[in-house]
């Protein structure tokens, strides 16, 4: 059920007989290297605990979310939805009011949350599509459309609402806009819809479902989901034109 680039052409052509399968590589135990006398054998070990991060930097990611996650849980009065908020939230939250005075908020925000349910959902969405988009355009490509989504999300949240906003969701929003143009077929399940549907229309579902929820009660920025899936859409279609 996996789409990847190319495959199609490739069992096309095979079919066809322009080319033959791929050869499996013969497993042979491979030759002793011939030494200089008086050489000796030395066993290097690296022992650097963040080599797992090199090169998956969508991993990275993950644990400093969850880090600061957990010191909203240790700091007392911590976590926006029980009604009150400590100095570290104050610090990193996006409040529109003072966006002026603490720019830095359009990037920090993106590793606070509001509640478990929160963390746990917007989590489980990065762990399915950020390392995917990660492998195909490169690490630094993909660190750039991760923080520019989350910065047009918080500018689009201050331009149209005065409330603090706290979330990795437009950032998230950005990196499955640009997923779904680079691969438009890959197909998810939509819980509880019984079967799968491609990229392509679960964007115009999600857009259509944010564009219809602005302006109700529920506490979600739905403006900043809208703005960092618009960002993600353009920066896939400039990717997909190079």
């Amino acid at each position: 059920m996996h789409w990847c680039v190319g495959l199609e052409e490739y069992k096309r052509e095979l079919e066809e007989g322009k080319i033959s399968p791929i050869p499996l590589e013969a497993e042979a135990e491979p030759e002793e290297p011939q030494r200089k006398k008086g050489w000796k054998d030395e066993k290097k070990v690296y022992t650097n605990p963040f080599g797992i991060f090199s090169g998956n930097y969508s991993f990275l990611l993950l644990f400093l979310i969850f880090i600061s996650f957990v010191l909203q849980l240790l700091i007392p009065g911590g976590l926006i939805t029980s009604g009150t908020s400590t100095s570290y939230e104050k610090l990193m939250w996006l409040n529109p009011q003072l966006i002026e005075e603490r720019p830095w908020t359009l990037i920090t925000h993106i590793f606070l949350h509001g509640s478990f349910g929160h963390f746990l959902f917007n989590m489980l969405f990065f762990i399915f599509f950020a390392p995917v988009l990660e492998r195909k355009i490169g690490s630094p490509k993909f660190l750039l459309i991760f923080f520019l989504s989350g910065i047009v999300a918080g500018i689009g949240w201050c331009l149209t609402s005065d409330n603090p906003a706290v979330g990795a969701s437009g950032a998230l929003y950005g990196v499955f806009g640009a997923l779904a143009v680079l691969m438009p077929r890959m197909r998810m399940y939509i819980f509880p819809l019984p079967i799968p549907l491609e990229m392509w229309m679960v964007v115009i579902l999600f857009a259509i479902f944010n564009f219809l929820m602005i302006g109700t009660t529920y506490p979600i920025a739905f403006t900043a989901h809208l703005s960092g899936l618009f960002f993600g859409l353009l920066a896939g279609l400039s990717l997909k034109r190079k």
